[in-house]
């Protein structure tokens, strides 16, 4: 939980940074309160924070975050383009040391140890340096920004402090801290402040490989399918990462994508403890039950753009949109895909998953679509591609390439940029 004491409560409810929180354990307590004072102020592209901060051993007595609102890293920024300035003033902390960490919302809440305790899971988005306090007063840090797997709305600033041997948890002001069984470990881990994030597309390097390099027989034994090189989807509303439905169906959910002069192919590994694939025919409802599927288009408009979709019996779905949500089902696309099963379909659970391989015609694509013919490096497209699943066979999750956000796989604001690259090393 993060926990604020000050009488001040409305710059910011813990409940919109945190979403839905599924994270805790079923037997813990949530409480949501307002982390910072309402007298939080931004002033030219920076934001301040009052309020004390009071630790077992000193304080802090304000603090500021520049840039007000960050901006996650992506594919071809520039190196240094997501640092953040973070001061604080201290007292009574000379000598003090620790790290300082940038964390999205989710993780911050999640608190399932008492501070300074071992097993308090970390966050792979998470940023973390080492910092040490010479003297008292202000004190200036240099923290890098939120990476290329962040898509959170809201990144926390937290410090972890400690002297000697031991750890300094905040007593009061923003903090969080860890309720079990009614009770609560008094003290937690400071919480600096709370940030807005730009919420950014995922952008992918799409790799050319030879024109006979790719067999499609649904093995993923191809060099250009190595498992480094693969994204894991996230939720499709929030981007967070899929651990809840990982641990269902057996792992994560990894996709690929490569292109040649003819055709842009996509590969997926689909973890699944019970394969289901009830439909048989073409142009069956796929996406009301199990499915693999990948939207495409030149640009992120809306209009003119195809959906693809692939069950693990190898029926297709298809339709192109001339305009947003205004699509043709009774068109069928040239494109081709090749599954691989290990487990089988007509019996319930003992299964391990499906790998899947497509191959799309440039030709058609830029028939379709407002991709331009032919294909060249640096060329961006759009699209997603997204696995819908119902381990329970009743409720239906969403996962994604690039989180939509919002509940709409149409969403092409949010569409992964897809840039054509040579040939991976």
């Amino acid at each position: 939980m993060i926990r604020g004491t000050h009488p001040g409560l409305s710059l910011l409810s813990l409940l919109s940074l945190v979403g839905c929180g599924g994270w805790s354990p079923p037997d813990r307590e949530i409480e949501v309160a307002q982390p910072f004072d309402s007298d939080a102020a931004e002033t030219e592209g920076e934001a301040f924070f009052s309020g004390v901060i009071e630790l077992t051993v000193g304080r802090i007595d304000g603090r500021s975050v520049s840039p007000a609102q960050l901006r996650p890293a992506r594919l071809g920024d520039e190196a240094d383009a997501t640092s953040i300035t973070v001061d604080i003033s201290t007292t009574g902390l000379a000598g003090a040391e620790g790290r300082l960490g940038l964390l999205p919302a989710a993780a911050a809440a999640r608190q399932e140890v008492g501070f300074g305790q071992p097993g308090q899971p970390d966050d792979p988005r998470a940023r973390w340096i080492d910092v040490k306090i010479g003297e008292d007063g202000e004190q200036h840090f240099e923290l890098p920004g939120p990476g290329e797997d962040w898509h959170a709305a809201w990144a926390v600033i937290v410090v972890e402090l400690r002297l000697g041997r031991t750890g300094l948890s905040a007593q009061a002001g923003p903090r969080s801290e860890m309720l079990q069984d009614g009770g609560r470990h008094p003290g937690g881990r400071v919480v600096l402040a709370a940030v807005p994030v730009e919420q950014r597309p995922t952008r992918l390097a799409v790799p050319r490989v030879a024109g006979d390099a790719i067999t499609l027989d649904g093995r993923l034994d191809e060099p250009v399918w190595r498992r480094e090189a693969a994204t894991a989807l996230l939720l499709s509303r929030d981007g967070e990462p899929a651990e809840s439905i990982d641990a269902m169906v057996g792992g994560p959910t990894l996709v690929w994508l490569a292109w040649d002069e003819s055709q842009l192919y996509v590969a997926a590994a689909l973890p699944d403890r019970d394969l289901y694939a009830p439909h048989q025919d073409r142009d069956d409802p796929l996406y009301r039950d199990e499915a693999f599927e990948l939207f495409l288009a030149g640009d992120g408009s809306g209009n003119r753009y195809l959906e693809h979709q692939v069950s693990a019996r190898g029926v297709h779905f298809d339709a192109r949109f001339p305009r947003y949500r205004k699509g043709d089902e009774a068109w069928n696309g040239s494109w081709r895909s090749a599954v691989l099963l290990d487990g089988e379909l007509e019996r319930r659970g003992g299964d391990r998953g499906w790998q899947v391989e497509l191959a799309f015609p440039w030709a058609e694509l830029c028939a379709e679509t407002e991709i331009d013919c032919p294909p060249r490096v640096g060329q961006l497209l759009r699209g997603n591609a997204f696995r819908l699943e119902k381990a329970d066979r009743r409720s239906q999750v969403g996962l994604a390439l690039s989180p939509t956000l919002a509940p709409d796989f149409h969403a092409w604001q949010n569409a992964a940029e897809l840039v054509l690259t040579e040939a991976s090393p």
